[in-house]
């Protein structure tokens, strides 16, 4: 039985599916009060990640783990407690998501957080595998087109650098492969996707997708800041994503953000989704 510990999200729900298409056993955790099932043969169980006893109940009868908490304050608490639980439980295998340049003395908060609780991990005596994802394609789609102006113009504070943005579909495949084969104990993967992209060339190809023409427009942090606040995101949480596009920048076109690497291939055996096989699921929308 493999319990998936943030399957709404956008690489648990892929999993989730994945999973159940390879028919192994899957049970989900439902925090209290939350709505919306999951798909069909898939078990839930009643729990949070900062309530210690349901993580105990929902461990219970679980052979593999997937950890994902969403980006939160105490979000190295979070993963300590599932940790933890997964230890007392005698968990298998703990298959957890991070973040591509994690690191507990990084200067982003998401890379630094990601990195004390990657340690945790690794000190906890548990067999356990990292995935490191870089930046979500999906941030394009769901983001980045929502916000054109009427003008054709975006805005990110991101420079000049190029991120090899990684779908989150192929993210869950690897964790798949880490969750349902053997080999992967005490293994870390980065998983990027097949190319580096600046925000000019994600520009280029919203256009072709549109047909019009869209420019990226580097903006300062404080702005950023502000309009993240705007869309009703906490303090908290629009600083550390001013911050992850800083490092971005500090990375620049050839930096760590750039790296391309081969393991949704070498994992899975097809390659990685590019930004434009994303993009042509999309319906074309001229400006």
């Amino acid at each position: 039985m493999i319990l998936v510990i943030g399957g709404r999200s956008k690489i648990g729900s892929a999993l989730i599916l994945e999973l159940m298409s390879r028919r192994d056993q899957v049970k989900a955790l439902m925090r209290p009060g939350e709505v919306g099932s999951f798909p069909e043969g898939v078990k839930t169980v009643g729990g949070d990640l900062a309530d210690t006893g349901s993580l105990a109940a929902a461990m219970r009868g679980a052979d593999e783990v997937f950890l994902l908490c969403g980006p939160v304050e105490n979000e190295y608490a979070l993963n300590r407690n599932a940790i933890d639980a997964a230890a007392s439980a005698n968990v298998r295998l703990l298959v957890r998501s991070s973040i591509l340049g994690g690191d507990g003395s990084a200067q982003s908060t998401f890379a630094s957080d990601h990195g004390a609780c990657d340690d945790y991990l690794r000190d906890s005596g548990l067999d356990f595998t990292i995935i490191r994802p870089n930046l979500f394609l999906q941030n394009i789609t769901e983001t980045t087109i929502p916000s054109i102006d009427t003008d054709g113009r975006f805005y990110v504070n991101a420079g000049d650098a190029r991120i090899s943005m990684v779908d989150t579909r192929d993210v869950a495949a690897v964790a798949a492969v880490a969750l349902t084969e053997p080999g992967h104990e005490n293994k870390e993967y980065d998983v990027s996707g097949p190319e580096a992209l600046s925000y000019a060339d994600v520009a280029t190809a919203i256009g072709e997708l549109q047909g019009r023409s869209v420019s990226y427009v580097e903006a300062d942090d404080d702005t950023t800041r502000g309009v993240l606040l705007g869309y009703g995101l906490n303090g908290w949480l629009a600083g550390a994503l001013v911050d992850l596009y800083q490092d971005y920048r500090r990375s620049g076109p050839d930096g760590y953000a750039s790296k391309i690497i081969d393991t949704v291939q070498r994992l899975t055996g097809r390659p990685a989704r590019s930004l434009r096989a994303l993009l042509s699921e999309q319906p074309a929308r001229a400006g």
